[in-house]
């Protein structure tokens, strides 16, 4: 019999986790790669076959036939003409010709002209001629999106440039998911660090009225008390409505993160985990099923039960105060987590819960930002581990819409000329804000919100130091849009960076904007053509603060490795001999670790795992090893534990 102190058991496929199957998390897993798919299948015409074997051997994607083919369908890729589509590129080269145009029709991103339908006819021995062809449609039938007739002149055919996705601050060392073998840029870090001071404690009044708001009956109250428009989060709903959707059959909900620090913690009220035994780990989800939910390729929720809520069930998921000590913006994380796994299931009784997680959220950081002693700080905080956070499972889309909300409830409470207001909106600006393509950012005006910043927010330089950082963040990020990039040219970056650094770690060494801070200041350190002592930033200031805050097995550590190999992969290109060798095997002996935890909890299709199964391919191939690089992902496979848990 099981003792009553383990983990109750999941039902696991051989090779990792249960995903959940859904257009949304295809979406993820094939995003990156859309473009590259797109110049296989369409303008190299490659069976599907060899590009789903190729993207295996590549990215270590394995996913099923159908899989592919609902996806190419969604994007509008074919390569071989069917009859009716045959049949609609020559309505349309008709409809060109009677409009004196040049006879030219687009299918599936490929030039067709009236050659090629002829062609089509001839090897076609049940067709007789055009008229015959026309036959099998009608007027009245819609031409696909897919098809239509070229506007401009015809190019030679050239791929399309890779589209990325966004990358926070912790996202992927590198920017490009093309395999160069001499160099990859460092991901562009598109989501800001704010405040760096503490999370403010709210005074015991204060906190015990909150305390009051979610776990009584009795929100429209809470809102009174802390002077909260409702209007602003659900438009012209009434204060009636307002209750029936947050004490519609809703538990009271405790901090996910609860279990963390619990000797600071106050007695949890009587009510809350009457079912449960808080000293029970069978109760709590096993720490890698929690990344694992989160991912954004989540694993499946298999029992509603499993998300009755839970002060103590999810496990040692992090250390850091930041996330426990009470606050609004803990609360506020801790509403967003539940909201990230909930809107990932495809589950109809789990989904319905998502929109009650978000507009407590909502309300969260409503409650942030009408607390005038410090609603900047507290507001750019928030959204800063939040940022963190997402990030790490490698959930951008998620990480955008969220951003957009809290955008337009700062817009309709502080106004559109407020500098926190700016500050949030540049903060959302920057998932969408990527790529040589983009225009650059505007200097002068970031800097006129770091002196607005200074005036409006005076009591604290927590605000102002975040729009330093943006502004920081933008210099470098403008000078790697230029086609010719000078190491020099990035050196103002770097020193502004460093100093912010330093008057960051007065607010604490191991906060999370701490330690972005000093990885920021490790990338910009790197393009000042300096390697080496970026991978010493690294090794020296961000990983010892990581581990202070997350478990080794945590998906914030693996990203922390993933960069600590990324730097030792280009120190080693700058190295011969022994140096040379012992960079790539150390980079090979961290990237080993986290692919293996990324594809067995994140999901072979995780953005994040791609990632670092394509360096950790850089990094084998280039000891030599090409055969264990091109059957990595057979080694991906031979690791996953059959149980989901090592």
């Amino acid at each position: 019999m099981r003792p009553s102190n383990l983990p109750r058991p999941r039902s696991q496929p051989g090779s990792g986790y249960k995903r959940v199957q859904s257009k949304q998390t295809r979406d993820v897993a094939f995003g990156p790669h859309k473009d590259r798919i797109e110049k296989l299948y369409i303008h190299e015409e490659r069976p599907l076959n060899w590009i789903m074997d190729y993207m295996r051997r590549e990215y270590g994607i394995n996913l099923s036939v159908k899989q592919y083919k609902s996806q190419l369908k969604t994007w509008g890729l074919r390569h071989k003409l069917t009859k009716r589509d045959a049949a609609f590129i020559l309505r349309l080269l008709d409809q060109a010709r009677s409009e004196g145009r040049d006879e030219v029709v687009i299918f599936s991103g490929h030039p067709r002209r009236r050659e090629d339908i002829t062609k089509y006819i001839q090897r076609n021995e049940k067709l007789v001629d055009e008229a015959d062809l026309l036959s099998c449609i009608t007027q009245t039938d819609k031409i696909p999106d897919y098809i239509y007739l070229q506007t401009l002149p015809v190019e030679p055919q050239q791929p399309p440039p890779s589209h990325l996705p966004p990358t926070p601050p912790s996202a992927s060392s590198f920017g490009s998911l093309e395999s160069h073998a001499s160099f990859r840029t460092i991901s562009p870090m598109k989501v800001p660090i704010p405040s760096p001071e503490s999370s403010p404690r709210n005074s015991g009044e204060f906190a015990h009225e909150l305390n009051r708001a979610t776990t009584l009956p009795g929100p429209v109250d809470a809102a009174e008390r802390l002077h909260v428009d409702w209007s602003i989060i659900h438009g012209d709903n009434t204060p009636v409505q307002q209750q029936a959707l947050l004490s519609r059959s809703q538990p009271a909900i405790p901090n996910i993160l609860g279990p963390f620090w619990r000797a600071q913690r106050e007695p949890l009220p009587s009510g809350w985990c009457q079912l449960w035994d808080n000293n029970d780990p069978s109760k709590q989800w096993p720490s890698d099923f929690t990344h694992a939910v989160l991912s954004a390729t989540p694993a499946v929720v298999e029992e509603i039960s499993d998300l009755d809520l839970d002060i103590y069930r999810f496990g040692n998921n992090t250390r850091s105060r930041q996330l426990n000590d009470k606050s609004l913006s803990a609360d506020f994380v801790m509403y967003c987590l539940y909201w990230l796994i909930c809107a990932g299931q495809n589950d109809a009784r789990i989904q319905s819960r998502a929109e009650y997680y978000l507009t407590n959220a909502r309300f969260n950081f409503l409650c942030m930002l009408t607390n005038e002693s410090f609603p900047a700080g507290e507001c750019l905080g928030a959204l800063s581990i939040v940022s963190v956070l997402f990030d790490c499972y490698g959930q951008w889309d998620r990480l955008s819409e969220l951003l957009t909300k809290c955008d337009e409830l700062t817009k309709k409470h502080c106004g559109l000329d407020n500098p926190l207001t700016m500050t949030i909106e540049f903060k959302k600006n920057m998932l969408q804000r990527s790529g040589a393509g983009c225009p650059p950012h505007d200097i002068a005006r970031l800097s006129d919100i770091v002196t607005q910043m200074q005036i409006a927010f005076s009591e604290s330089s927590a605000p102002a130091l975040t729009a330093r950082y943006n502004l920081a963040w933008a210099m470098l990020e403008n000078e790697l849009k230029r086609e010719v990039r000078a190491p020099e040219n990035f050196e103002p970056a770097r020193r502004e960076l460093l100093d912010l650094t330093h008057q960051w770690e007065q607010f604490g060494d191991d906060r999370i904007e701490t330690i972005m801070a000093a990885a920021t200041l490790a990338r910009a350190t790197f393009y000042c053509g300096d390697a080496e002592g970026a991978e010493a930033i690294i090794v020296q200031s961000v990983l010892p603060r990581v581990r202070k805050n997350f478990p080794e097995q945590h998906a914030y550590s693996w990203e922390a490795k993933h960069r600590h190999a990324f730097f030792l992969f280009q120190l080693a290109k700058k190295e011969t001999g022994a140096r040379r060798s012992d960079h790539l095997q150390l980079g090979e002996q961290l990237l080993r670790e986290v692919v293996r935890n990324r594809h067995r909890i994140l999901g072979e299709s995780n953005p994040k795992s791609t990632h670092s199964f394509q360096l950790l391919r850089d990094i084998l191939k280039a000891q030599g090893r090409i055969l264990e690089a091109d059957t990595l992902s057979d080694w991906c496979e031979q690791h996953q534990s059959p149980s989901g848990v090592h």
